[in-house]
């Protein structure tokens, strides 16, 4: 619509008023610094950081030229436009030239669609009272009040502020603001009258627009004389037109759709008083009374459409009956026959739409179809169906309207102002030359005396003149009852059978069990229970004896029974049993250790003639469980578990007896599983699944319940059944209770949290995983099913497997791994009230030979930090406070979806194993918790320092990896730095690290410790929303703390001393270089790089000032001095005052290793290796800690200070880092200045030896061959185990090439068996 109101006379109207008095009157009162302020102030208030489009914001120093003139820098920021020129000449266009104003005050300001988001009354209108022409905002997110400030703007010639926010009401005097003559406030909040003062007595008001806000009462625009364009539509306005409409002479275009107005429509509308209208819209109002005569030729479109006008179309419309000219009067009560029509205000108050021949009671067929000036064509067209219609559209085809007489005019096609735009309801006409559409017949509804009514139905769908059934009337409540019936009946059916459904098939199941006996083949379950110390119990209370093992046969045979199983063997007091069903089996050893829990055994003194209390040995088992769960302890209890309790004297009798009751024997019973296959033909005795079972039996513990994987994996969809089990046997009643109430909850209110409802499920535990003695061919393997046979793949026996093989990286990590025989894994299976009794045990086992653990990936439940605090089960002691402090590493391959399945799993073992042998490296600490998908790995650490060298060991043992030939290329190629040192190859980690205290420790499904908490959500936010491909994130605190905390390790002074003799001796090696070799070169350069922040050199002791100077001036002491001097804590954490005459700008800090370091001699003996066997090489390195900026996280209340960790051979990745946020969603950059400290600081450490090497493979032509190694400070191994006589160079690659190369034979150690790079990369890895 702007483009109509843009005329040669109205620009010079408003340049007239441009150049009027009063805005030169209030020129002077702005100065460009008070609008640079302002236009800051808006940016702060307004969130600029935000905003879309920030170009040169808050840049005061930028030079800004516009049409040749120097203007100030705010001039050239995005969306702000300043004058050009003080006047204005005849040919200048105000609203373009940006004349009439002071040159460099603001003169537009256009921040449309930009995200602002703010409080609209924040800006300063006075800044911009007297130059100011236009403010554009619209589609922003502003809210608040408009604010009476706006009433000071002078020259303001229009404001666009749609599309907010905007709340409140209109201000009083906003008519004061004369120069406004466009003023757009649609889709905002704004509510309350509008102020009858809108338009002031020197108005400019052309175009004003307030639609789709809360507007309500009178509307009053007898003041805005100039007003040609008013859009009120979507509001609550009541009266609109009253006698002053007349005074609005200029008047072109009304728009009061979907308000409330109601009454007669005024005929001043129409009779001339409004020469310019040309456009008039009261679509959906309450409008009612017959139609005005019209007298206006202007009009262009009128939709009175959706009201309640009746009565014919007076002749004087014909003006408004031209092609080109949009009439719409459907869906009203208009008719060309009907007479004694319902009054105005009746059909006001009908709520209900009225059917057309019920409004009319009569019918005059007299009376024409159609005005003259219409008439009906043979073109049928469908009728458009609306909400409201006086007739059922559905089905209709009806002619079309256009002039009369005009028959043989064809409009153009494609253009519709040729043809006529006028639309009727065919109820108008009597439905004259209507016709139903395909499949549909027209029925007659007409009633005697009244207008014809039609409608289009289906054949047979009820007869002419009847009228319409229940059914018919009301269709959405017969489909209402239906499905509300359907979800009954669902819902009867589905409880019944939660409740009794599987109770018969699980009965004839166990009965077909009962009968069956032993297996003769097919999958099998092996049970073998044995009593701890049985021989020695025996020969120290042999008359006890037989008691006790005829209560142990007794409570193991009636376990049995219950759970469906059959003895295969007896040998004393152990029992070999085999079920059917892996579940069964569980559910035997869970029932038996309760009942032998609950058991009072006999004492030593009921042999020496005390038989008071003895009790009977073979009474049948009648005691519920809930009076057996609350006594006390086994110690007090004086009764039988297989006697009744009787009467209440004989209870009264039996607790006189306690306090004289003697201890008891202590029976503790040791469980272990197996399941296998049984080929048809073979025999139960000497099979290797029976044997597997002895074995995972013996390394149990008394009262301890074993199984390997092959029974865990047929058991863990059923911990919910297992739970139920108690000495009375398994419930499964209670789990039919807990689905029937718990699945309702989940859908209807979610009070049952998923913890609270998986609470009574049986515990089970991972162990660990072991490696047995012998090659795997020594070990026998367990029978397999013949080619052919059907079984359950969950039942039958499979081989051991770790936790690796369970991995879910890759949809292959799925599938079955190969056998590994010379493998077990083990698992501890608890009930739920009695889990707590594990940490008892803890990850002790009695493993025979003493087994090994596989790797440190296999570590068992309880060597993960923290779990013995933790609780287990049922119990409800608060773990917040209780659990220790851990450290949660989340680390994951960036870029790992552009590898294909197969490539992926390649990567995904060269991960697991890069993290078996980082974790071998920092002495075990560290659990690996899960894995997820895209190559993600989540690890928790019991100290930070710990979980520091892991990620810097992963970082560089990733770049050592032979990986596949994608994961080689874009975007893993390799890259080397400006001095050629190796810094990325192949796939990337990031790394993320926070340290916390967890919310609660529990088993996860596959019996792994799975922590939960804001330490956990953290360390993968940093990873996810901050960290990039080889880069370690974490708190700035952290590192600060790890770092302290590898300052407290630092040696006595016995090792000190003991550590410089060895140094002393290692000098009078020949093979070893001067103080001042490359790597002592390298140091010192590393040390004026980070000195203190006053830039002077750090003080040094008497054994450094003492040493070789350096070949440089102004240098850091050297890593071998600063070793031996063993600063203090003053001297580490304190740096000293800055100069400028030092190169050194930041504090280095000298951290002491946790062992003396060793001395390489000639011979071939090892890298500093700590603990024997272990394999883990140690040396000093230096990390850095790099400022990477302030992020906000989603869900961390808080702004986080985030670093980032780099090891100095791997320094060089600094220059490839941006700090960003990688994720938006995750994480936020807030800022990237450091609030105070240096911006990178150096620890001297013991870090892991990463020492590899690759060579280039033959299908990568032109691939350097990289070894990487930390050397020691005055000497270097080779893959060989021998002295180099030259230190590695500046670059920390440590290739020897060129004449700095002196080879030296091997000792006569090596020289038989020299170790080749293929053989010393398959050792380390």
């Amino acid at each position: 619509m702007l483009s109509c109101i843009k005329l040669p006379a109205f620009w010079l109207l408003l340049n007239a008023c441009l150049h009027a008095s009063p805005w030169a009157a209030f020129a002077s009162n702005c100065t460009s610094e008070d609008q640079q302020q302002a236009l800051v102030d808006m940016y702060n208030a307004w969130g600029g950081p935000k905003w879309r489009n920030t170009e040169g914001w808050l840049d005061t120093t930028m030079e800004c030229m516009d049409s040749g003139l120097v203007l100030p820098a705010y001039c050239c920021w995005h969306g702000i436009r300043c004058c050009l020129s003080s006047t204005c000449s005849e040919r200048d266009r105000p609203d373009i030239d940006r004349c009439g104003c002071e040159p460099g005050l603001v003169w537009d300001i256009d921040l449309d669609s930009n995200n602002l988001e703010g409080n609209f009354s924040s800006l300063d209108h006075s800044a911009f009272a007297c130059a100011l022409f236009g403010l554009r905002i619209s589609s922003n997110k502003l809210s608040g009040p408009i604010g009476q400030d706006f009433t000071l703007h002078r020259a303001l010639g229009y404001a666009e502020l749609q599309s907010n926010n905007l709340q409140g009401t209109l201000p009083k005097g906003i008519g004061e603001v004369f120069s406004l003559w466009l003023f757009d406030l649609s889709a905002n909040l704004l509510g309350g009258t509008v102020p009858s003062d809108m338009c002031g007595p020197d108005t400019k008001l052309f175009f004003l627009s307030i639609e789709d806000n809360n507007f309500s009462g009178d509307l009053d625009l007898a003041a805005c004389t100039k007003i040609g364009y008013f859009r009120g539509k979507g509001n609550n306005f009541s009266t609109v037109f009253t006698e002053a409409i007349a005074s609005l002479p200029m008047l072109r275009g009304v728009y009061l759709d979907e308000n409330t107005l109601a009454g007669i429509i005024p005929e001043q509308l129409f009779l001339g008083f409004l020469p310019q209208l040309e456009e008039l819209g009261l679509y959906q109002n309450k409008l009612s009374g017959p139609l005005p005569v019209m007298k206006l030729y202007s009009m262009k479109y009128v939709s009175l459409a959706d009201n309640r006008i009746y009565g014919p179309i007076p002749q004087s419309w014909s003006r408004a009956a031209q092609p080109g000219i949009f009439v719409a009067l459907e869906t009203n009560y208009l008719s060309c026959c009907g007479t004694n029509p319902l009054s105005a205000e009746e059909l006001i108050l009908t709520k209900d739409v009225l059917r057309i021949d019920k409004v009319y009671q009569g019918v005059n067929y007299s009376a024409p179809l159609l005005p003259p000036f219409l008439e009906l064509s043979d073109e049928l067209e469908p009728v458009r169906v609306y909400p409201r219609q006086s007739f059922r559209a559905s089905g209709f085809r009806c002619p079309k309207l256009r002039l009369a007489g005009q028959n043989e005019i064809e409009p153009a096609p494609g253009n519709p102002a040729d043809s006529l735009q006028w639309f009727l309801d065919p109820s108008y006409y009597m439905f004259e030359k209507c016709e139903c559409e395909e499949g549909l017949q027209l029925v007659n509804l007409t009633k005697p005396g009244r207008l014809p009514y039609f409608e289009c139905q289906a054949p047979g769908f009820g007869a002419s003149g009847e009228s319409k059934s229940w059914e018919e009337s009301h269709p959405w409540a017969v489909v209402i009852i239906v499905v509300v019936g359907c979800v009954l009946f669902i819902t009867l059916l589905l409880s019944l059978y939660l409740w009794k459904g599987t109770e018969v098939v699980q009965k004839l199941n166990n009965l077909k069990k009962r009968m069956q006996g032993l297996p003769t083949s097919g999958p099998f379950t092996a049970v073998v229970t044995d009593i701890q110390g049985w021989t020695g119990l025996c020969a120290q209370y042999p008359e006890l004896s037989w008691k006790v093992i005829s209560i142990h046969n007794s409570i193991l045979r009636k376990a049995r029974w219950n759970n469906f199983g059959s003895t295969h063997e007896t040998e004393g007091d152990s029992f070999t049993m085999v079920f059917y069903d892996a579940k069964d089996a569980v559910a035997f050893c869970l029932q038996a250790q309760q009942m032998l829990g609950l058991q009072q055994w006999p004492s030593p003194k009921e042999e020496n003639g005390d038989d008071d209390h003895s009790t009977p040995l073979t009474s049948p088992y009648a005691a519920s469980v809930s009076e057996l769960l609350s006594k006390k302890s086994r110690s007090n209890q004086s009764f039988s578990l297989l006697h009744p309790l009787s009467s209440s004297k004989d209870r009264m009798k039996r607790q006189s007896m306690i306090q004289e009751a003697p201890t008891p024997i202590d029976i503790r019973v040791r469980m272990g599983l197996a399941t296998g296959f049984l080929c048809a033909g073979e025999t139960l005795h000497g099979h290797p699944t029976i044997e597997l079972a002895k074995e995972v039996s013996d390394a149990a513990t008394g009262g301890q319940i074993l199984m390997e994987d092959s029974t865990f994996d047929a058991v863990k969809d059923n911990l919910g059944e297992l739970g139920t089990v108690d000495a009375q046997g398994m419930h499964l009643d209670r789990l039919r209770m807990r689905r029937v109430f718990n699945w309702p909850g989940c859908f209807l209110c979610r009070f049952i949290s998923p913890a609270t409802a998986n609470s009574e499920d049986a515990v089970v535990l991972d162990m660990g995983t072991y490696t047995k003695a012998g090659t795997p061919d020594q070990v026998p393997k367990q029978a397999q099913p013949p080619h052919g046979t059907h079984t359950n793949a969950s039942m039958i026996g499979r081989p051991s497997r770790s936790f690796l093989p369970l991995s879910k990286l890759s949809p292959a990590g799925l599938a079955r791994k190969p056998a590994r025989p010379h493998e077990l894994h083990l698992y501890q299976v608890l009930s739920a009230a009695g889990a707590e009794r594990a940490k008892a045990w803890g990850s002790t086992l009695r493993l025979k030979d003493a087994l090994p653990l596989k790797d440190s990936l296999s570590k068992g439940y309880f060597d993960a930090p923290g779990t013995l605090a933790a609780p287990l089960g049922m119990s409800k002691r608060p773990a917040d406070a209780s659990l220790p402090l851990v450290t949660t590493v989340f680390a994951t391959v960036e870029h790992a979806r552009v590898l294909s399945s197969r490539e992926m799993r390649q990567v995904e073992r060269g991960l697991l194993a890069s993290a078996r042998t980082c974790l071998d490296q920092v002495q075990g600490d560290g659990y690996l918790c899960r894995t997820f998908g895209n190559l993600k790995l989540m690890l928790c650490f019991s100290k930070p320092e710990a979980a520091l060298a892991w990620s810097c060991g992963m970082q560089e043992c990733m770049m050592l990896r032979s990986w596949p030939r994608n994961a080689l290329k874009e975007p893993f190629r390799e890259m080397h730095d400006q001095h050629g040192n190796l810094i990325f190859r192949g796939p990337r980690l990031k790394i993320g690290i926070c340290e916390g205290r967890p919310d609660s420790i529990q088993p996860d499904h596959l019996g792994r410790a799975d922590y939960h908490g804001d330490c956990v959500n953290s360390a993968a936010r940093f990873m996810e929303g901050s960290a990039q491909g080889g880069m370690i994130v974490l708190e700035q605190e952290l590192a600060v703390k790890a770092a302290e905390a590898w300052a407290s390790m630092r040696s006595s002074s016995s090792n000190e001393q003991a550590t410089e003799t060895t140094l002393q001796k290692s000098r009078s090696c020949s093979a070893l270089q001067p103080a001042h070799s490359s790597y002592g070169q390298l140091h010192h350069q590393m040390q004026q790089r980070h000195a203190s922040e006053d830039g002077t050199p750090r003080k040094t002791s008497s054994l450094q000032e003492n040493s070789s100077p350096p070949p440089q001036e102004n240098v850091c002491p050297s890593p071998a001095s600063a070793a031996l001097t063993s600063p203090t804590d003053e001297d580490k954490l304190k740096a000293p005052a800055s100069s400028k005459e030092s190169p050194c700008s930041e504090p280095l800090y000298l951290l002491q290793p946790p062992q003396p370091l060793p001395v390489p001699t000639c011979t071939p003996e090892p890298v500093l290796r700590e603990g024997s066997g272990s394999g883990n090489q140690h040396n000093l390195g230096s990390i850095h800690v790099l400022w990477l900026g302030s992020f906000h996280f989603k869900g961390i209340s808080h702004t986080k200070s985030m670093v980032h960790i780099l090891q100095d051979k791997l320094a060089s990745r600094a220059a490839k880092f941006t700090p960003k946020s990688l994720n938006p969603i995750m994480a936020t950059l807030m800022s990237q200045q450091q609030p105070k400290g240096p911006s990178k600081s150096t620890y001297l450490v013991s870090l892991p030896v990463i020492d590899a090497e690759l060579a280039s493979s033959p299908q990568e032509q032109g691939a350097k061959v990289t070894s990487v190694r930390f050397e020691l400070e005055s000497g270097q191994l080779d893959s060989g185990g021998r002295c180099m006589s030259k230190l590695s160079d500046t670059s920390g690659r440590g290739n020897l090439s060129g004449p700095q190369t002196q080879s030296q034979e091997p000792s006569q150690e090596n020289a038989s068996s020299p170790m080749s790079r293929g053989e010393t990369l398959r050792h380390f890895l």
